[in-house]
């Protein structure tokens, strides 16, 4: 066991805050004292969830505007959260130092924590064995632990069936995980969907189709590829109204569409009085977190579906080398949300790196 003095009082520490719309700041302060079952842990990477935190960041999350009564689940009128906001979910560290009753965990080992971006965090013990990254693992491949979750989830909702033929339209991270498992779940075809040349390249490098939705009418070149009809099921995961009502359009009568991401603000483009009513399609919220079961439960909840995803990423069998685009230095966090903001057609993952 490795116990600093230094954390009798606390150890130093910077965090990310979207302070307000547009406004990214990097704060310091101390954590703090470490207790005896507890984990000190210092940041080696944190991802940034595009839709999620650029939605924070312009002020535009549904939690902003209304509130959210958790015992009826519904949201109200009524204040939302207001500013600053801690944004993040996706962090790997190292063990720094432990308290004197943890014997699960040792300095050194890697993890991947559930924690907002910043460079130091103290954990329980049990956090951090829970999120043990394997010594064979890259380190960067756990910072698709929690995406991979949600791509595996949205797969279970669509109800992928063996020579299925499937849509995933927005090719960001999510959606070129969701590609991965959707072939592993027997889809005969698979056809992606974005306006970005650099996503659809790397679609059709995972052994998908790719329809440009700039140049193309999306749903009669999917109709080209699957037959008249149309496709069977889609997965979206733009978080666009525009992309939803792709997914829809694409489908055959009867076809379902799991979304697996979040919609936020006033958006043009969703008209359910045309094929969403036509063709009788269903219309599938996939949500794993948030008190939300399983559709499969008890047979499956969210630490098998985690334990899952993980073990698909950590093994090899779902390929993420390749989709880390930028590595942006923590200390020019602002960087990394202009570059989402402004060249999106740039990026698949941007990830923040830390001097740990």
């Amino acid at each position: 066991m490795t116990q600093a003095p230094s954390l009798d009082r606390g150890a130093a520490c910077r965090r990310l805050l979207f302070a307000g719309p547009g406004r990214v700041e990097v704060i310091e302060e101390r954590l703090p004292a470490l207790g005896a079952d507890e984990v000190y842990a210092r940041t080696v990477l944190s991802g940034v969830s595009h839709g999620t935190e650029m939605a924070w960041l312009r002020g535009e999350a549904a939690a902003q505007h209304r509130t959210w009564d958790a015992d009826r689940r519904v949201y109200l009128d009524g204040a939302g959260r207001d500013y600053p906001v801690a944004p993040g979910y996706e962090t790997v560290a190292k063990v720094a130092e432990i308290g004197s009753n943890v014997t699960d965990v040792k300095v050194g080992d890697a993890v991947y924590l559930d924690r907002p971006h910043a460079d130091g965090h103290i954990v329980a013990s049990n956090v951090a064995r829970a999120g043990l990254v394997p010594a064979d693992v890259p380190v960067e491949w756990a910072v698709f632990w929690p995406l991979a979750r949600v791509a595996l989830g949205g797969v279970h909702d669509a109800a992928i069936q063996l020579g299925d033929t499937v849509v995933a339209t927005g090719l960001g991270t999510v959606g070129l995980l969701t590609v991965q498992f959707v072939q592993r779940a027997g889809a005969a075809k698979v056809i992606g969907v974005d306006q970005h040349p650099l996503r659809l390249q790397t679609a059709l490098s995972l052994g998908a189709y790719a329809v440009d939705a700039r140049t193309t009418d999306v749903a009669a070149e999917v109709r080209r590829i699957a037959g008249p009809a149309g496709a069977d099921a889609a997965i979206e995961a733009s978080g666009s109204y525009r992309g939803l009502h792709e997914a829809i359009r694409s489908l055959a009568p009867g076809g379902r569409v799991a979304t697996v991401a979040s919609y936020h603000g006033e958006q043009p483009g969703l008209r359910l009085g045309e094929e969403y009513h036509r063709n009788r399609i269903t219309l599938i919220s996939s949500m794993t977190v948030n008190g939300c079961a399983h559709r499969q439960h008890p047979l499956w909840d969210l630490d098998r579906l985690n334990r899952t995803a993980r073990d698909l990423v950590s093994s090899g069998a779902l390929h993420v080398d390749g989709l880390i685009t930028h590595r942006v230095p923590f200390s020019s966090a602002g960087d990394a949300y202009a570059l989402i903001r402004d060249n999106p057609q740039d990026t698949i993952k941007v990830v923040l790196t830390y001097d740990n």
